[in-house]
């Protein structure tokens, strides 16, 4: 019996690219939710993974929807046998489709990132550049810091250098915070 490893190995070996469309009324081209969907539920199901998001974490500003959330990869015959991927997603939305509209997002990108994906995109020649707050860089950087701990006294330590940046930030930046916070769980969870 194969682990989660080895089936999502399986799935990268089938899929690999998905197009991107050209959406009405928008000015570039991009790769839907329902497309990355279509295009690995079938080879997902058939390797016996499953997929679903849990520990969700939302902020609204406006208009505006940050998700922070975690999309679970489950070995149907082994449901302990399980693959964490953290995510973010932003929803814009004059209604009530921000929250839908940021956790798809967020699936879709976790789906593409931990299958390896090609969509075309190449993030240094995007010409439409956003500048990214450097308070989120850092809490990311955080993120990243401790998901390369070895050891659970160096992952205790990571966090307790960043504790008072992290409070501090949890207000403006909820999202980012619990993103570091699950993968300091999940961590510790690994290294006990």
């Amino acid at each position: 019996m194969m682990n989660i490893y080895q089936r999502l190995a399986a799935v990268m070996n089938e899929v690999d690219y998905v197009q991107k469309e050209k959406k009405q009324g928008m000015r570039y081209s991009i790769v839907t939710h329902d497309a990355v969907t279509a295009k690995v539920r079938p080879v997902l199901l058939k390797n016996g993974i499953v997929y679903h998001p849990i520990n969700i974490h939302h902020q609204q500003t406006g208009n505006r929807t940050e998700v922070g959330l975690v999309v679970r990869f489950v070995n149907v015959d082994d449901p302990e046998d399980f693959f964490d991927v953290p995510s973010l997603g932003y929803g814009i939305d004059d209604q009530d489709k921000g929250p839908g509209k940021a956790i798809s997002y967020a699936v879709k990108y976790a789906l593409l990132k931990t299958l390896g994906m090609e969509t075309g995109d190449d993030p240094d020649l995007d010409q439409d550049v956003t500048h990214k707050h450097p308070d989120v860089e850092k809490i990311k950087g955080i993120g990243e810091e401790l998901r390369l701990e070895t050891t659970l006294s160096g992952l205790d330590a990571a966090l307790a250098v960043h504790r008072e940046f992290l409070s501090a930030s949890n207000t403006k930046f909820p999202a980012a915070v619990a993103l570091v916070r699950q993968i300091y769980q999940q961590r510790k969870k690994e290294l006990s």
